[in-house]
């Protein structure tokens, strides 16, 4: 009893030592752990301090780049970057927002690049097609039917650029109007090079009242009309007017391509 008794006060001692050990071990690891917490928190805010208050990295360029018909002034001016700011805090989205309001921009993009540099990107819309308009002048749209520019007169008009007449346009909604602008110039790339030579006008009441005027197939006839209808299966309706172009008739109606008709 007595030797078995006068072990158990040195077992307990070996087990408060390792559980006081555990203790001590716990503590400088906390100790480290709030050391390198706060040592990260000091360089976070220094390095915050420096990006976005200090002119350690402020902007002192801006590149420009995709530009065409827009100059890098028009850009730079729209962007509106701050000089000397940080360049960290200068708001991309904003200056990307304020590009985005040129009608000839399609698409920018505007980045930050350490120490001292904003680079600018933009992407300009590209003439499709003129509508005419009732004081003379003409809209310029892209193949979207985006209208981004205008023509005081057609002699200013880029060359070979299509004239698509919007005539009686049942509903003026833009977005009516763009996809009926869109589907005149989806008929115009289907064509044949051939045939696309011999469109004297695209016309349209309507997204699926799109109407071609071609040069006449024999001399007694004025010209060919052909009813292409909507923008859908323009590639078909192509294949189908060309197989069908050698009846010499004046009339073509595409509309419902799974039962073309001519006259």
């Amino acid at each position: 009893m007595n030797a078995t008794g006068a072990g158990h006060p040195r077992v307990s001692r070996v087990l408060v030592e390792r559980y006081l050990d555990r203790l001590r071990r716990r503590r400088r690891w906390r100790r480290l752990a709030v050391t390198v917490t706060v040592f990260l928190a000091v360089l976070a805010l220094t390095g915050y301090s420096i990006l976005w208050h200090t002119k350690a990295f402020d902007v002192r360029s801006t590149s420009v780049s995709g530009v065409k018909v827009l100059t890098r002034q028009q850009v730079l001016a729209a962007a509106a970057i701050p000089a000397h700011a940080p360049v960290a805090a200068v708001d991309t989205g904003a200056a990307k927002a304020r590009l985005m309001a040129l009608p000839r921009v399609k698409d920018a993009w505007v980045e930050r690049s350490l120490p001292h540099t904003i680079a600018i990107t933009v992407v300009e819309r590209t003439p499709a097609a003129a509508l005419p308009q009732p004081d003379g002048s003409y809209q310029i749209v892209d193949p979207d039917g985006v209208v981004f520019d205008t023509a005081a007169t057609a002699s200013v008009l880029p060359p070979h650029l299509p004239v698509i007449h919007l005539e009686q346009f049942a509903d003026p909604a833009p977005k009516d109007r763009a996809a009926t602008v869109a589907g005149a110039l989806a008929a115009l790339r289907a064509l044949s090079p051939a045939l696309r030579a011999r469109v004297l006008a695209v016309s349209a009441t309507g997204p699926y009242a799109i109407t071609l005027t071609l040069t006449a197939s024999k001399a007694k006839q004025k010209s060919v009309t052909v009813l292409w209808g909507g923008a859908d299966q323009p590639d078909l309706k192509a294949r189908i007017l060309t197989a069908l172009i050698g009846n010499d008739s004046a009339h073509y109606d595409l509309s419902a391509p799974a039962a073309p008709a001519y006259s």
